[in-house]
C-alpha cells in the first residue's frame, strides 16, 4: 500500500495506543483502511488511497486535555518524512483562519484577543516552516502555533453557538426539542431527581437478555416499572434501544445460533412482535436499534448487519406498530474503517435505510467518547458541528446520544473496561467529562437539524457499557457535569424550563 511518513517531535507524544487510534481520511470525508507502525522518531502509514489524505492524530494539551487533531490534505508517498507537529499545526491553524474569516463574513463580532491569536499563530507556523529542516528551531514554534490556534478555535465556540441559536429563533417556531437520559438500570431514589426540568424526556431500555431469560419466556416487570415512574414524573417515554446485540444485551441462548443468520433473524421477528403487544400505546417514540454498524456480540457480515437493521425494522412495523421509530449508529465518524473487511461507514447503513423507505422518524449518531475502544477518540466542537451538517444531508431529524468517563480507574460494572493498571497520558476525571458537556453539548443544542440529545448512562453504581460515564458516582451523588447540563440546557431553552 502507498506510504506516509512523518517525522515525530519530541514535543509530541504519540503512544502504542494512539497509533491504534490514528487513521486518514479521504477527501470524500470518509476513513480510509490505514497501518500505522512506529520505529523511533519515524511514524509511518500504509493507506489503501493514491490521493491525498488528512491524518486524524490524538493529541494532549498542557492540561493533558484530550482532543483529535487533523492535518490538512498530504501527498501520499512522501520522499522527505513530512514533521507531523508542523503537519497538525497547520491543519489547526487553516481552520482557525476558516472559522475567523467565516465569521467576519457573517459580520459576527471576533474578539480582539482571537485576532491577536489567529495573527500570533500564523506567525509563528511561518517561521517554523521557514526552519522546518532545523527542527530545534521549528518545534517550538510549531507547538506555540498549534496551541495558540486550538485556543483561538475554543474562542470561538461561543460565538458559533450564538449565532446558531440567534438564527433558529428568528424562524419563529418554537422548538420542539428532546432533553433526555437513558435509563439502563431499575428507578431509584438516587435517580429520580434527575429527571426534573431542563429534561424533558426518558430512554427506557428494555435489554433483552433480561426480557428473555430463556426463549419464549418473557420478564417484563422492571421495564414496566421504569415506564410507570417515568410517566409519574410527566416526562416523555422513548423505549430502546430494543436491538444492540452487545455483550450488554445479547441473551446467553442467542448464541447458539450465531452461525446461523437465519434463526437470528426468526427470533428477532418473535421477540419484536412480543414487545410491541406488551408496549403498545404506552410510549411515544421507539427506539429500535442501535450500534447494529459496528459493536455487536455475533459475528456478522456487512450486508447481514444491514440486512438485520431493515428485518428489526420491518418486523415492528408487521407487528402493526405505527408510532415514530429511531435508529441511532455508533462511531458516526468510521473509525473501524481502518479495517480491510469494512467498507459501508456509518452513514451508508442510514442513507440505505433513507432510501429503502422503511419508516425511519429520526436517525442518531452515538457519541460515545473516551480513549479506548469501542469508544469514539475525543472530538471537539466543530468536529461535531461538521458532523452534524454533513449528517444533515440524509434530510432526516437527527439525535444525539452522549457519554465520557469521569475516570480511568478500572469500573467492576463496565463491560468495555479496559482494566488499566496505570493512568493514561490523557487527563480522566469529572472535570473533562464536564468540559466535555461544555464544549460539545451547545454544538448539539444549536444544531437546526438536531431534536433530542441523551445521556446514555445514569448510574456507575449499576451494571453499564463504558466505564465510569454515568452522571452519578458509586456513591449516587451527582457529578459537577450535571450542574454544567442543566446551566447549559437552560441558556438555550429558557423558554422550556
Amino acid at each position: 500500500m502507498p506510504k506516509l511518513t512523518f517525522r515525530i517531535s519530541p514535543e509530541l507524544t504519540i503512544s502504542d495506543t494512539d497509533c491504534r487510534t490514528i487513521h486518514a481520511v479521504g477527501c470524500d470525508r470518509l476513513v480510509r483502511c490505514t497501518s500505522v507502525k512506529r520505529s523511533d522518531d519515524r511514524l509511518v502509514l500504509e493507506v489503501l488511497e493514491s490521493d491525498g489524505v488528512k491524518i486524524k492524530v490524538p493529541y494532549r494539551n498542557a492540561e493533558r486535555t484530550p482532543v483529535m487533531l487533523s492535518t490538512c490534505s498530504l501527498r501520499i508517498d512522501n520522499k522527505t518524512p513530512y514533521s507531523l507537529l508542523l503537519e497538525l499545526a497547520r491543519g489547526s491553524l487553516f481552520r482557525f483562519r476558516t472559522l475567523c474569516n467565516a465569521c467576519i463574513e457573517a459580520e459576527l463580532d471576533l474578539l480582539d484577543i482571537t485576532l491577536a491569536l489567529l495573527k500570533d499563530a500564523t506567525d509563528s507556523f511561518a517561521r517554523a516552516a521557514v526552519t522546518k529542516d532545523e527542527p530545534t528551531d521549528s518545534d517550538p514554534l510549531a507547538i506555540k502555533s498549534l496551541n495558540d490556534s486550538l485556543e483561538g478555535i475554543s474562542q470561538l465556540e461561543h460565538v458559533y453557538a450564538t449565532a446558531s441559536h440567534l438564527a433558529i429563533k428568528r424562524q419563529g417556531k418554537e422548538r420542539a426539542f428532546l432533553r433526555g437520559v437513558s435509563l439502563t438500570e431499575p428507578m431509584s431514589l438516587d435517580i429520580k431527581p434527575l429527571l426534573t426540568t431542563p429534561l424533558n424526556s426518558v430512554v427506557v431500555e428494555p435489554n433483552w437478555k433480561h426480557c428473555e431469560p430463556e426463549i419464549g419466556h418473557h420478564v417484563w416487570q422492571q421495564v414496566d416499572e421504569t415506564l410507570d415512574a417515568v410517566r409519574q414524573q410527566g416526562l416523555a417515554t422513548i423505549l430502546g434501544p430494543i436491538f444492540t446485540l452487545d455483550r450488554f444485551t445479547t441473551p446467553d441462548w442467542l448464541y447458539l445460533w450465531e452461525n446461523d443468520f437465519d434463526e437470528l433473524l426468526n427470533a428477532v421477528k418473535r421477540y419484536s412482535g412480543e414487545l410491541v403487544d406488551h408496549f403498545r400505546n404506552r410510549v411515544d417514540l421507539w427506539y429500535c436499534a442501535a450500534g447494529l454498524n459496528d459493536q455487536t456480540a455475533l459475528p456478522m457480515k456487512e450486508e447481514q448487519r444491514l440486512q438485520l437493521l431493515i428485518h428489526i425494522i420491518q418486523s415492528l412495523r408487521g407487528s402493526g406498530l405505527r408510532a415514530p421509530l429511531l435508529v441511532s449508529f455508533a462511531k458516526p465518524w468510521g473509525e473501524y474503517m481502518t479495517s480491510r473487511d469494512r467498507e459501508l461507514a456509518p452513514i451508508h447503513f442510514a442513507e440505505e435505510l433513507v432510501r429503502a423507505r422503511v419508516g425511519i422518524t429520526g436517525i442518531g449518531l452515538e457519541f460515545n467518547f473516551g480513549c479506548h475502544p469501542p469508544a469514539s477518540y475525543y472530538r471537539g466542537y466543530f468536529d461535531v458541528e461538521d458532523l452534524l451538517d454533513y449528517w444533515s444531508l440524509l434530510g432526516v431529524p437527527l439525535f444525539v446520544t452522549l457519554s465520557a468517563p469521569s475516570s480511568w480507574r478500572p469500573d467492576a460494572e463496565a463491560i468495555y473496561d479496559p482494566n488499566r493498571s496505570e493512568e493514561p497520558l490523557e487527563r480522566l476525571s469529572k472535570r473533562t467529562q464536564r468540559e466535555l458537556v461544555e464544549h460539545i453539548l451547545p454544538a448539539i443544542l444549536t444544531h437546526p437539524q438536531v431534536q433530542g440529545v441523551f445521556w446514555t448512562q445514569v448510574s456507575d453504581s449499576q451494571p453499564h457499557r463504558f466505564p465510569h460515564a454515568g452522571l452519578l458516582d458509586p456513591r449516587g451523588r451527582p457529578k459537577s457535569s450535571v450542574t454544567k447540563m442543566t446551566e447549559i440546557i437552560r441558556t438555550y431553552f429558557p423558554e422550556n424550563i
